[in-house]
């Protein structure tokens, strides 16, 4: 049996940052390395050096008061979806559905969970960033799918239906069914669109 993976701030930040997009905090949430490092049963020196590497990646802010999480503003957000939506659609007539473009063939055991089925739409999104062949519209896709990762997340575990919708575009991106694959996908944006208005950053 492998030995578990040693506790160092690496795997604290990869901890940290997943969580922080995953939506298990909220925005302005204030972090306090005594209690991240109950949290994570680490102690507070690779806690701190974790905390300070996503204050450079603009995750965590740090001010005056101390740590929080700098999760993007609602018209940034807004903004990445209306570029994410604009990019796949032009990445889709592309998309040629070659073998090294498919995504994965197996059938879905059972209904995902809320990450699992934000992770099939995000690999879903990967491949059709892929069939842009432009190596920087493929970066800004990964980071657009961490940008959105806890709205999508919050979505998902609160509507069944927008959990079958990620299980419905990964159904459709199977069958390279073009026509309801841009719709299901423009549908998809709006409802984030929906849920940042409704729900996230009223001031």
């Amino acid at each position: 049996m492998p030995a578990p993976e040693p506790i160092t701030h690496d795997r604290i930040y990869r901890t940290m940052k997943a969580d922080i997009l995953g939506g298990h905090f909220t925005s302005g949430a204030k972090l306090t390395a005594t209690k991240i490092a109950g949290r994570y049963e680490a102690s507070i020196t690779p806690v701190r050096e974790a905390i300070y590497r996503l204050v450079g990646e603009g995750l965590v802010e740090m001010t005056v008061e101390g740590f929080h999480v700098k999760l993007s503003s609602r018209d940034m957000l807004l903004d990445i979806l209306d570029l994410s939506q604009k990019l796949l659609v032009v990445c889709l007539q592309r998309w040629s559905g070659s073998p090294a473009m498919r995504v994965d063939d197996q059938p879905l055991a059972a209904e995902p969970t809320a990450e699992e089925a934000v992770q099939l739409l995000e690999k879903i999104l990967i491949t059709l960033f892929v069939a842009s062949n432009n190596k920087a519209i493929l970066a800004w896709g990964e980071q657009a799918n961490e940008r959105l990762r806890w709205i999508r997340t919050y979505q998902c575990r609160g509507s069944r239906r927008a959990l079958l919708e990620c299980v419905t575009i990964h159904n459709l991106a199977q069958q390279h069914d073009r026509v309801r694959l841009r719709r299901q996908l423009l549908a998809h944006h709006r409802r984030c669109a929906r849920t940042i208005v409704e729900h996230f950053f009223i001031e």
